[in-house]
């Protein structure tokens, strides 16, 4: 009788610890498939942040270039093509300020 009842809670712990095995199972395939997707989603960001940075880098050429040319400009002979930016620049916030405000 001893040997029996051994042997029945042998038995229940293995499929105790089958149907824990199965669960583990369940949960490794669930973490897989999470790490896959963040894997998809990550690659996906690195192409967007890529495809973000060469239209930067353009910008940032073209303002370094327009800021040689305001230096060379003001280099030149005469300051009253300063005074003209000036006053456009004034002229056109004080427009926007306008517009916005009402």
């Amino acid at each position: 009788m001893a040997a029996r009842a051994r042997y029945r809670h042998t038995e229940d712990m293995e499929d105790h610890n089958n149907k824990l095995i199965g669960q583990l199972g369940n949960k490794v395939h669930s973490l897989k498939n999470l790490a896959i997707d963040i894997q998809s989603e990550l690659q996906d960001q690195d192409k967007t942040l890529n495809d973000m940075q060469n239209p930067m880098a353009n910008l940032g050429e073209m303002f370094k270039k327009t800021m040689s040319a305001m230096g060379q400009l003001s280099q030149g002979g005469g300051s009253w093509h300063m005074c003209y930016l000036i006053l456009f620049v004034f002229i056109f916030f004080m427009l926007v300020k306008y517009l916005i405000m009402g």
